[in-house]
């Protein structure tokens, strides 16, 4: 595995610390762009702990946030400092995970899950102190969240019949985002960890350092068990019975998302044997993200691969032309 060299006097990591610091610093104190730099932190993470090592990075993202929490303590400033923690950690154990050539499955999971964890110790950690229930919680914080929105909506030149219509139904809202909680919890952490694997390892590749395991991630396949997870959570539906419900409402979005990333995986499988020009790509994700009505269609085609088999597919037909 070659290693990444800066042609520059000193040590090559010595660029990245300004870098962590500042992710950081943005993170904790700068209101709405913050969250761009909070997100991109667990990508700088990764790259930097493979490159030039665990302990530098681990260090001067403990030393950051140690002293940037301090401050922020000294000034009374409420920050959020276990989702700064949890998402940076996350990229520490992306490149713990990396270093030692686990699968793709286990370098996703794992610092997704240390996510989640994060997200329940937190609720249930403010419960204690506030002596409430957690879930009661998670209600204010979807409602909350839910007025803020609407606030934002009202200082936007959008029709006032538009942000009524979100006003009056603001209840619903709220109760069905609450059901859907445990799941959107799960689907976030998960496209957090894997947005900034994809991102963290295009730079890999282009510092030199390749891992087999990542080398093709267009052929990536979910295990065949969970077509049976998909049938059990759907029937679970069926069941009259509201606490079942909400069970089987969550597994069955969590494993609609894992199709998803299959279907994605196989379009972009179908990019690269086409050759498709990066716009092309760039803007076919795009509009994935905008309109999400496109991934129904992407959750079918990670569903029924399981059948079609499309990469094989594709590939034979490229062979043919």
């Amino acid at each position: 595995m070659k290693k990444f060299s800066i042609p520059v006097p000193g040590n090559p990591f010595l660029k990245f610390l300004p870098v962590i610091s500042l992710f950081v610093f943005a993170a904790f104190f700068i209101p709405l762009a913050g969250s761009v730099f909070l997100f991109g932190l667990p990508m700088i993470l990764f790259v930097s702990g493979t490159i030039h090592g665990l302990i530098k990075t681990a260090t001067t993202f403990l030393i950051s946030f140690s002293l940037f929490l301090i401050l922020a303590m000294l000034l009374h400033l409420n920050v959020p400092a276990i989702a700064v923690f949890a998402i940076g950690a996350a990229g520490l154990f992306m490149a713990i995970t990396a270093v030692k050539n686990y699968s793709i499955e286990k370098t996703i999971i794992y610092p997704s899950l240390f996510i989640v964890l994060a997200v329940c110790f937190s609720f249930v950690y403010d419960g204690f102190l506030l002596a409430a229930n957690p879930w009661q919680l998670v209600q204010k914080y979807i409602a909350a969240t839910i007025a803020e929105n609407v606030k934002l909506y009202s200082q936007l030149p959008l029709k006032a019949e538009d942000i009524n219509y979100v006003k009056d139904n603001a209840k619903n809202m709220i109760d069905g985002f609450t059901q859907i909680f445990p799941s959107m919890v799960i689907i976030a952490a998960v496209l957090i960890v894997w947005m900034n694997f994809l991102l963290g390892n295009k730079l890999l590749k282009r510092s030199g350092i390749i891992y087999p395991e990542f080398a093709a991630l267009a052929r990536w396949k979910a295990p065949d068990l969970i077509i049976w997870i998909f049938i059990v959570s759907g029937a679970l539906f069926l069941v009259p019975q509201k606490d079942v419900n909400f069970i089987g409402l969550n597994i069955f979005l969590v494993v609609c998302f894992i199709y998803l990333l299959q279907g994605l995986a196989i379009v972009s499988f179908l990019f690269q044997t086409r050759n498709v020009p990066a716009f092309f790509r760039y803007f076919f994700y795009f509009l994935i993200a905008v309109q999400q009505i496109l991934m129904i269609p992407m959750v079918a085609i990670g569903l029924f691969d399981i059948w079609i088999d499309f990469r094989k597919f594709f590939q034979k037909d490229q062979t043919t032309v």
